[in-house]
């Protein structure tokens, strides 16, 4: 499941026109300004982020789970009323 939450993640910052020219380079090196805390505070906002892509993942599949049930229950309805 958390290969589905990485591509998803991955889609989103496509969607939002991705991460730009150079940040692979950029990230071989750690600029003056990163200390621990900084990296601890990022590291806090993907989990975060990873937590929200997961709640919504679930209830995306709880609503797909009961939309179909709904559609069998119409189903089985619609037969029986023939």
């Amino acid at each position: 499941m958390r290969s589905v939450l990485v591509a998803a993640m991955m889609a989103r910052m496509a969607a939002a026109g991705g991460a730009g020219a150079g940040v692979e380079a950029e990230a071989q090196y750690v600029r003056a300004g990163d200390t621990w805390e900084d990296v601890r505070k990022h590291f806090s906002a993907l989990r975060n982020e990873v937590s929200t892509l997961e709640a919504q993942y679930q209830e995306a599949m709880e609503r797909r789970r009961l939309e179909a049930l709904r559609r069998q229950e119409e189903s089985e309805f619609a037969r029986r009323g023939r």
